[in-house]
């Protein structure tokens, strides 16, 4: 009996499923012990950087505040050099041209030797400025050695914008604009697409080590020499023309006998 009802038990068998249907089901890891998935260990990390840095900037202004009720003159001192170094202005002072003959590997720097300009700049806070001296610019009626420079520089320091101009009867009158970046030791001098007097060409410039604003302006003297020279020429040729014509009389230097004969005796 025993034996034949075994043999009519029928164990129902477990559906399998096929090897492929299996997915392993990504499950995120828990950091140890807080139970912490890593993308909010990483918001987290995140959020404890953000907040030391702003505890950081609220203990340095607090700091400044208490020496500045104690000592203006030293919370200013101080205060310059957190504006200097954001600005990063000793980048941009000094003098700047296409050629340094202290620096040995001036050829890999890929200056602009095709191009005359050169630049004489100082810089506070976030301003520029100084003058530009450029061979082309010696066109411009009358001629000048260079032309005045102005403008502001970005944060942290790298880049600028600058307009070239001067002072024409009380007016400003502008001649170029253009985006100043710093690559390393060179200055990159964009020309905006207004300044009619320059090409599109990026010019590539040094800046000389320890130099200054005056040094630039002095360096920039007798850039306007020849075109000097035809302007004086033209105006003394305008000036005998007059006098021919009558329209003005010829000055006469003063008598060098008669102030002589009017001076006192000993």
């Amino acid at each position: 009996m025993h034996s034949n009802r075994k043999s009519s038990l029928r164990i129902p068998q477990k559906k399998l499923r096929k090897p492929s249907s299996f997915r392993a089901t990504p499950k995120n890891k828990k950091w140890w012990r807080f139970d912490l998935s890593e993308g909010a260990l990483t918001k987290t990390k995140l959020f404890v950087g953000v907040l030391v840095t702003l505890v950081a900037l609220v203990t340095g202004l607090l700091t400044l505040l208490k020496v500045h009720a104690s000592d203006e003159e030293t919370f200013k001192r101080y205060a310059d050099r957190i504006v200097a170094w954001h600005y990063k202005t000793e980048l941009w002072h000094g003098y700047f041209s296409n050629f340094f003959e202290g620096i040995v590997n001036l050829e890999e720097m890929n200056l602009s030797h095709d191009s005359s300009m050169t630049l004489a700049l100082q810089a506070s806070g976030n301003t520029i400025d100084g003058g530009m001296s450029e061979k082309k610019l010696c066109g411009i009626f009358p001629p000048k050695d260079f032309k005045l420079v102005r403008g502001t520089i970005s944060h942290f320091g790298n880049s600028a914008e600058i307009q070239l101009y001067e002072f024409v009867q009380g007016h400003t009158k502008v001649y170029a604009e253009f985006k100043l970046h710093h690559d390393g030791l060179v200055l990159e001098v964009a020309p905006k697409w207004n300044s009619r007097w320059f090409a599109r060409d990026t010019i590539r410039l040094i800046q000389h080590p320890e130099s200054t604003i005056d040094t630039g302006f002095k360096e920039m003297e007798g850039t306007c020499k020849e075109e000097h020279a035809r302007f004086g020429e033209m105006l003394r040729e305008s000036y005998e023309r007059l006098v021919e014509e009558g329209a003005l009389k010829r000055r006469t230097p003063p008598d060098e006998t008669s102030s002589g004969a009017s001076a006192p005796h000993q």
